[in-house]
């Protein structure tokens, strides 16, 4: 085994950095075909045994190895990169400005960030070579980006708003903030974009994470939409699968869409060969197909990609070996209302991953929206949080079966900060864990005379020591009230929840009762 330390490891990992374009392509290559291997062996297992379930290559050392290869140069950059912008340009179509990104003091890739005077767009245009480095270091920098080809423009890098704020990079963000102040200072951006803006930046992406796959949260005026959009088939397939797995069904939970086409690239000698034979197809040039002749390439729209590829089949051409067609469109999943009120479901039912979805897209919204958009949320998983819960007002009996008082609100919250003196401190959140995290259940009730009264139940952690040495958390139960009688009455119904006490570090009810639901 031979160690690297100190200098001579930052000096290998410096050596790294020329290579990471590669090293990137290889694991998109390795990720594609881990998520094509991951349907094959769902669909094989699924057939044979009924059950979901499928091979994940990202498990194997190779994989994990390059990954951690590919953070090491990732680092580097990220420590080592700085970023300067060039000066506002105003005499284009739209403002500009260019910023440059430099290791060393010298300058390794640049991008121009355009105000379009909706959203904030970043394109770079050239070499291959040059937009492959550029994607790199984006990605070092914690965004997320493709290289394309785009006709007239050669090698293409593009990114808008929630790509541009999705790199959490000081120099990088500073770039922003500046490019979009100056606009301001000119008046070239009204006031209440400006602060949407600014707020953006600052605030950073708008990811929430579920069966493994990152969903974008955004608030219009259409409500929540939650959508994901993978890059490729395979990716989506694998997404669908996940998906699945978890209990969401396709046009109940979740939506598939797709936009764009395919493109069928031709070796040279048999392209004339392959126009011919769509020419007969019955499929219109212009209308069905569009032919570009310099790439030797002919784009489909999707609902006739299968057309297409048979017609050129028909002809004697082989796919795979005469031509090759290759998905160039989007697609969008989509969480629906119904979806996300299934997660909540799971979430209530203990789901550790559904609950951080659920709060990740409260974080979310709330960062980037305010606290309309998490009102509008709340409203939408209102009937999943509802469900099981009593109906209130709840009469109470003594013993003689006379009503003693009736219930009329039922409602819990997480509070957070350390007891002081026997007293609680600390104010609700919508979740908490730990030792000075506490469960407050909250009873309102109403005595016969109409007067209402109400007491508070609280569950907190206590150190005990059982064993010498050993430390154990229970959980004990404190009620706030006055009344002795309320006072009894309550110990006795819940006299058994303080008998068992619950280890742990953080807790949450598994079924609440009305009232605000831990997001």
């Amino acid at each position: 085994m031979i160690v690297f330390r100190g200098d001579e490891l930052n000096e290998l990992v410096k050596a790294l950095v020329p290579a990471l374009p590669s090293l990137h392509g290889l694991r998109d290559a390795l990720a594609e075909f881990a998520d094509s291997f991951s349907v094959v062996t769902n669909e094989v297992v699924k057939r044979k045994f009924g059950i979901d379930w499928a091979y994940d290559v990202r498990n194997e050392m190779f994989f994990k190895k390059l990954k951690e290869i590919i953070t090491m140069a990732e680092d580097y950059i990220y420590r080592n990169v700085t970023v300067e912008r060039g000066p506002l340009e105003i005499g284009w179509r739209w403002p500009k400005a260019v910023i440059r990104f430099k290791l060393g003091g010298k300058e390794v890739a640049h991008i121009t960030v355009y105000w379009t005077g909706k959203e904030l767009q970043a394109v770079f245009g050239g070499s291959r070579e040059n937009a492959e480095r550029l994607a790199s270091i984006i990605r070092a920098l914690g965004g997320e980006v493709e290289v394309k080809y785009g006709e007239g423009k050669g090698w293409v890098v593009e990114l808008y708003t929630d790509g541009i704020t999705a790199i959490r990079h000081n120099g990088w963000l500073n770039a922003v903030r500046s490019f979009v102040d100056e606009l301001k200072d000119k008046g070239l951006i009204s006031d209440e974009r400006y602060k949407q803006l600014v707020k953006e930046i600052e605030t950073g992406p708008n990811v929430a994470k579920f069966a493994g796959v990152e969903f974008s949260a955004h608030y219009t005026n259409r409500g929540i939409q939650v959508n994901y959009q993978p890059r490729s088939e395979a990716s989506k397939d694998a997404a669908l699968n996940a998906l699945k797995a978890r209990g969401l069904k396709e046009g109940i939970h979740f939506t598939v869409k797709e936009y764009g086409g395919y493109e069928i690239r031709v070796a040279d000698e048999f392209y004339a060969k392959a126009l011919e034979a769509l020419a007969h197809s019955g499929l219109k040039e212009g209308e069905h197909y569009a032919v570009d002749g310099k790439r030797r390439e002919i784009r489909v729209k999707a609902e006739q990609k299968d057309a297409a590829v048979n017609a050129l089949k028909a002809a004697g051409l082989e796919e795979g070996k005469h031509f090759a067609a290759k998905w160039n469109g989007q697609y969008i999943i989509r969480i629906t209302y119904d979806g996300l009120r299934e997660i909540q479901r799971m979430a209530l039912g203990g789901d550790v991953e559904a609950e951080r979805f659920i709060r990740g897209l409260e974080d979310v919204l709330r960062r980037r929206y305010g606290d309309n958009a998490v009102k509008k949320l709340i409203e939408v998983l209102s009937p999943a949080r509802e469900e099981g819960t009593l109906d209130l007002p709840l009469a109470v009996y003594d013993e003689r079966g006379n009503v003693v008082a009736r219930v009329v609100d039922l409602r819990y919250e997480f509070v957070k900060g350390k007891r002081k003196d026997k007293q609680p401190a600390g104010q609700p959140v919508s979740h908490c864990a730990g030792e000075d995290c506490r469960l407050r259940v909250v009873v309102e009730y109403e005595l016969p005379s109409g007067e209402r009264r109400q007491f508070k139940m609280e569950w907190y952690w206590k150190k005990q020591q059982k064993k010498e040495g050993q430390n154990n958390s229970h959980v004990l139960s404190r009620i706030s009230a006055a009344d002795d009688q309320r006072r009894r009455r309550s110990r006795r119904s819940e006299g058994a929840d303080k008998k068992e006490g619950r280890k742990g570090t953080g807790m949450a009810p598994r079924r609440p009762a009305r009232g605000p639901a831990p997001v």
